[in-house]
């Protein structure tokens, strides 16, 4: 006959049924480090940036992407947070970012944040930082090449009283086929709050996967809203442009749209870049 459990075993239970709980839910942590009173909620505008951050290398040893690299290289988030903090955005999506990154950047900059790595294949992630408050963040796959399986983080944040889904996303460039853009789209179509789309999504404007991924959701390009298409984010501020921010119109207009200044644009091989919304 068993006897009773005691109070240890009955907490490991839990925690083991806690931890299936979060993997077979996709579930991700939210961490808002920031002080309620300095936490925004009514503002007439929001800046939202992407930064592919090449795990804090900089531009140290271009096109080296062995984790044996990534991992000893000499990490330059001081650049990073420098780059971040010159536009004073209201949101960030990283990517190609690991968890201690994450933490150690949103700290740096008094921001709430939302993590979660790859999944299979990888050690590193995609990361949402904003001024206001997280309610609730997940993580959905999205494939990727080979045995990887790349992801994408959605953190929802309060921003006028309304809820709004911040999704930072990093898609594979070597995985064929659209799987990722059909991912994507499957889980903006179930969403009934508005959605920002923030990331790499390794397309260039005007490609097919681009015009999919746009006439699939009613999306528009923060950046080809305007006079802004021309910005590179890839090889140089006149080089490919991968890195995007989408919106939903019924839900924002786009003020403004630019990369970070040039003294800031050597911070990761990759420049960010930012718009300002408009919430209706």
């Amino acid at each position: 006959m068993f006897g009773r459990l005691t109070h240890l075993e009955h907490l490991t239970k839990f925690a083991i049924l806690y931890s299936l709980i979060l993997i077979f839910t996709g579930c991700s942590n939210v961490k808002n480090i920031r002080p309620e009173a300095t936490t925004p909620n009514i503002q007439s505008s929001i800046t939202v940036m992407t930064f592919n951050i090449r795990f804090g290398c900089g531009r140290e040893k271009l096109g080296e992407k062995t984790f044996a690299f990534l991992s000893k290289c000499t990490k330059k988030y001081d650049k990073i947070v420098a780059a971040i903090r010159s536009v004073d955005p209201d949101v960030v999506g990283l990517q190609e970012v690991n968890a201690h990154g994450a933490s150690l950047i949103a700290k740096a900059l008094n921001m709430n944040y939302a993590y979660s790595i790859h999944g299979t294949g990888y050690r590193w992630g995609n990361a949402v930082l904003t001024k206001f408050k997280l309610l609730k963040s997940k993580r959905i796959a999205i494939g990727g090449a080979g045995t990887g399986n790349r992801s994408m983080v959605s953190a929802t944040g309060l921003v006028n009283d309304k809820t709004v889904a911040f999704t930072s996303i990093h898609v594979d460039h070597k995985l064929p086929g659209n799987t990722s853009i059909k991912k994507i789209l499957g889980y903006l179509n179930s969403l009934t709050e508005p959605a920002i789309l923030i990331g790499d999504f390794n397309i260039v404007p005007g490609s097919s996967k681009a015009k999919m991924l746009l006439d699939g959701t009613g999306l528009i390009d923060s950046a080809a809203a305007g006079e802004f298409g021309h910005m590179g984010t890839w090889g140089g501020p006149y080089g490919k442009r991968i890195d995007y921010v989408f919106i939903q119109p019924k839900y924002f207009n786009v003020l403004d749209a630019s990369l970070v200044a040039s003294e800031h644009q050597y911070a990761s091989d990759h420049i960010a870049y930012y718009t300002v919304l408009d919430m209706k």
